[in-house]
């Protein structure tokens, strides 16, 4: 029973509701919530553009991130959802196991038309919502582990080995986004955006994509996160993406070329029966033709008018 009740999590939600978006971010570049705290560490939520292109929902560790206690690193899980006002199944939501020692956690990011127009249900009324949660389990026996990445990142151990191979593959993926001069923050956005993607495309069958609904609409938002980060080419990628988000539409041709190989092999059946009857038939023509040869020797057809003959001369 004391087993039982030390892996009993505390989950920890906030919601956010930004109101007059617009006007607030013409006023400050970077929005903030209130304070709210997990265990007795507080924590925030920040919401600023990237440039003029994006929007970026990110986690504050607060001032005194680096004095986490040390279970925060192994075991604490984050999940930030910017909450579609349109459709709820729409709403973008993304979760991790992070290193908690670093002061800002992006999670969610977004073209700013996308999240600007009312019809995507992310921003409506100059209003979004955004709802945070904190999972902690201090008894957990496994955590995710962060290593260094060609001393370029930290990233999850599960994305390193995938990465290292596309990059060995293509080398522009690393290049492209240090020839920009980009933030620390943003490469280990970038590569954990990346790792991602193919993690997913690595773990998942084809039958997760036809039955869960769920798992195309997570590896449509990777896709989406990932092509926001601007590597220089990614073309190597994208059809096993848009493969793997075509399955429900390859399962109903698969659905179609099945019956329709059904029916050839029916018709098919059906040819060979016609066949073998129309031989049969064959068979018995030749034979009748015979037959009929035979009984025609010596045979002269009269006509039923004819007088049938007396042997008397006619006069």
């Amino acid at each position: 029973m004391e087993d039982q009740k030390a892996m009993v999590e505390t989950i920890v939600k906030f919601t956010w509701t930004v109101n007059n978006f617009f006007d607030l971010n013409c006023q400050c570049q970077v929005l903030y919530s209130d304070t709210f705290f997990a265990g007795s560490h507080p924590w925030r939520i920040l919401l600023y553009p990237e440039g003029e292109d994006e929007v970026e929902i990110c986690w504050d560790a607060g001032n005194n991130s680096t004095n986490l206690p040390d279970y925060w690193n192994r075991y604490a899980s984050l999940k930030l959802s910017l909450i579609n006002q349109v459709d709820g199944k729409m709403t973008k939501t993304d979760s991790l196991y992070e290193d908690f020692h670093k002061r800002h956690l992006p999670m969610i990011v977004m073209d700013i038309k996308k999240f600007s127009d009312p019809k995507n249900g992310f921003l409506v009324n100059d209003t979004c919502i955004i709802v945070a949660e904190v999972s902690l389990n201090t008894n957990a026996s496994c955590g995710r582990e962060l290593i260094d990445f060609k001393g370029v990142a930290k990233i999850e151990k599960d994305y390193v080995e995938l990465l290292e191979k596309a990059c060995s593959k293509h080398p522009s993926l690393i290049q492209s986004l240090l020839k920009r001069n980009r933030s620390q923050r943003f490469i280990e956005r970038g590569f954990t955006a990346l790792g991602r993607v193919l993690h997913f495309l690595k773990t998942k069958k084809v039958k997760d994509m036809v039955n869960d609904d769920d798992a195309c609409k997570e590896l449509q938002d990777l896709w989406d996160e990932l092509e926001i980060i601007s590597f220089d080419d990614l073309t190597w990628l994208e059809p096993h993406v848009k493969s793997a988000l075509s399955m429900k539409v390859y399962m109903v041709k698969e659905a179609m070329v099945t019956k329709l190989k059904g029916y050839v092999v029916d018709l098919e059946h059906r040819v060979e029966s016609l066949k073998a009857n129309v031989a049969a038939a064959q068979d018995d023509l030749e034979g009748a033709k015979m037959e009929l040869a035979i009984a025609e020797k010596g045979f002269v057809k009269k006509d039923l008018n004819d007088e049938l003959g007396h042997g008397i001369p006619y006069l």
